[in-house]
C-alpha cells in the first residue's frame, strides 16, 4: 500500500509540475531569461559566461516584465546570473542541445522538463530522509512528500530554469547521507568520500546550500561519537571530506579569482556592481520605514513560499492566504506541543532520532539565517529562498498538525488535505498564472 502510495504522489506531482512547465508563459519565473541565457552561452559558445556591465538593465528589465515578455524585446542582454556557479547550468546544457532544433520555445520546455525530473528526485530523498529518522511511521515519510509536491511555489520553481532545486536536491543527499552517518549505517571512510563528493557539488551549485551543508556535515560527525573514541581519527575525517569538497570545486574559483579578481572567488563582488538598481534593504528601510519592512518580511516571505508567482506580482485570493496562515500556525503550534512532550520524556524518540531530528533543526536554521542575512543587503523577500529547508519544514508540519490531531482522524485528515492542496495547484496555474501572465492583444 504504501509504495503504491508513493507512486500515486510522484506522478501527481510530475503531471503537475509539467502542467506548469506547459502552461506558464515563457520567462515568467524569477531570473528565468538570466538562467537560460546561462545555459545558451555555454551550449553555443562551449565557454561558461563572464558577468559583465550592462548584463543587468533594471529600467529594461521592469519595462519588459510590465509588457510580459512580448517577442518583439529580447531577452539577449538579461544576463545578471553569469556569476552563478556552473554545474546545474552544464548539467542542462545536453538538454539544451537536444532540443535546440526545436527553437526558443522547445528549448525552454525542455529545459523546465529537466527541472521537473530534479524536483522528483528530491522527493524520493526527501521520503528516504524522513525513513531514516523514523523507520517505524512510514506514513509520515509519505505525508511529508505529499505536502512537500503539493506547495505551489515548488510546482511552479520546479517546472522553471533555475538553478534552485539542484542545490536543494545536493543539499537533501548531504542531509541524507548524514542522518546515515547518526545511525552508523554508512562507514567513516565511505562517509568521507562520498559527503566530500556531494559538497564539492554543492559549492559548483549554489551558495544557499553552502552554510547549511557544511553544518550538516560538521553536526554528523559530531553526533556519531568518532570524536571521542579517536580524535585525531575523527578530525583528520572531517578535513579530508572538506579537502575532498575543496579540490572538487577548486577549478572554479581558481577561474572566478582570474576573471573577477583574486579576492573574489565567488564573483559576489562583480554581481553587486553589476546589479546596479536593485533595491537594497537600506533604501527600503529609508523610504517606507523599519514597520512596514519588518511587516514585509513575514508577511511577503510567508505569501511567496506558497503562491505568489511570476516575479512576484501575480498573488492568489486572500482568503488563500488567511487559511494557509492559519494551516501554518496550526502546525507550528502543534510542532511546538510536540517538542515540549518529547522533552520531558526523553525516551520518547531514540538517541539517532534526536541526532537526525537535531540535523534537520540545523538545516532550517542555517536556511533561515542564510535568506535573512541575504536580505540585510538587498531586498529580496522571496519564499523560493528557504527552500533548501523544505524537508524539515513538512516534515516539522506534518509533526505539528498531527499532534493536536486525534489519532483516528490522522489518515482521513491528511488525504483531504492533500486533495485541497492538489486543488489549490489546479487553481493557482489556471485561475491566476496563466490569466495574469499571458500577453493579450
Amino acid at each position: 500500500m504504501r509504495q503504491p502510495t508513493l507512486i500515486l504522489i510522484l506522478l501527481a506531482y510530475a503531471l503537475l509540475a509539467a502542467l506548469y512547465a506547459v502552461y506558464t508563459p515563457k520567462w515568467q519565473a524569477p531570473d528565468e531569461p538570466a538562467h537560460f541565457n546561462y545555459i545558451r552561452a555555454i551550449g553555443d559558445t562551449g565557454a561558461l559566461p563572464v558577468l559583465q556591465h550592462g548584463d543587468y538593465d533594471q529600467n529594461y528589465l521592469e519595462q519588459i516584465k510590465a509588457a510580459k515578455f512580448p517577442a518583439s524585446m529580447s531577452i539577449d542582454a538579461i544576463r545578471y546570473e553569469s556569476y552563478q556557479p556552473p554545474l546545474y547550468y552544464l548539467a542542462a546544457t545536453p538538454v539544451y542541445l537536444a532540443a535546440r532544433a526545436g527553437g526558443v520555445d522547445a528549448e525552454v520546455l525542455a529545459l523546465r522538463l529537466f527541472g521537473v525530473a530534479l524536483g522528483a528526485l528530491l522527493l524520493l530523498i526527501a521520503c528516504a530522509v524522513v525513513r531514516e529518522v523514523f523507520p517505524d511511521d512510514p506514513w509520515l515519510a509519505l505525508v511529508s512528500v505529499g505536502a512537500i509536491a503539493t506547495v505551489p511555489m515548488y510546482l511552479a520553481v520546479s517546472a522553471s530554469v533555475t538553478n534552485d532545486i539542484a542545490a536543494v536536491l545536493v543539499l537533501a543527499l548531504i542531509l541524507l547521507l548524514a542522518v546515515k552517518r547518526v545511525k552508523n549505517t554508512v562507514s567513516d571512510k565511505r562517509f568521507v568520500i562520498l559527503c566530500g563528493i556531494l559538497f564539492g557539488a554543492a559549492l559548483l551549485t549554489k551558495s544557499t546550500a553552502y552554510t547549511p551543508g557544511a553544518l550538516v556535515l560538521v553536526g554528523a560527525e559530531v553526533a556519531s561519537g568518532a570524536w571521542r573514541v579517536a580524535r585525531t581519527r575523527w578530525l583528520t575525517g572531517l578535513v579530508s571530506l572538506f579537502a575532498i569538497a575543496a579540490l572538487i570545486s577548486a577549478p572554479m574559483f581558481i577561474r572566478n579569482m582570474l576573471t573577477y579578481g583574486v579576492t573574489d572567488f565567488l564573483g559576489l563582488a562583480r554581481h553587486n556592481a553589476v546589479v546596479l538598481g536593485q533595491p537594497t534593504t537600506a533604501e527600503m528601510i529609508a523610504q517606507y520605514g523599519l514597520n512596514h519592512i519588518l511587516f514585509d518580511y513575514f508577511a511577503v516571505t510567508f505569501k511567496s513560499f506558497w503562491a505568489q508567482f511570476g516575479w512576484m506580482g501575480v498573488l492568489v485570493n486572500d482568503r488563500i492566504y488567511v487559511v494557509l496562515m492559519v494551516l501554518s500556525g496550526a502546525a507550528a503550534f502543534g510542532f511546538a506541543l510536540f517538542a515540549w512532550r518529547v522533552l520531558r520524556r526523553r525516551d520518547a524518540l531514540a538517541a539517532t532520532q534526536w541526532w537526525g531530528m537535531g540535523l534537520l533543526a540545523v538545516t532550517l536554521v542555517a536556511s533561515v539565517a542564510d535568506y535573512i542575512g541575504y536580505n540585510f543587503e538587498f531586498f529580496q523577500l522571496q519564499g523560493r529562498y528557504l527552500f533548501p529547508a523544505i524537508i524539515p519544514i513538512a516534515l516539522f508540519g506534518v509533526i505539528g498538525l498531527r499532534e493536536i490531531l486525534a489519532r483516528e482522524y490522522h489518515r482521513v485528515f491528511f488525504v483531504l488535505l492533500y486533495l485541497a492542496l492538489l486543488a489549490l495547484d489546479v487553481a493557482s496555474l489556471f485561475l491566476f498564472i496563466v490569466p495574469q501572465l499571458r500577453i493579450t492583444n
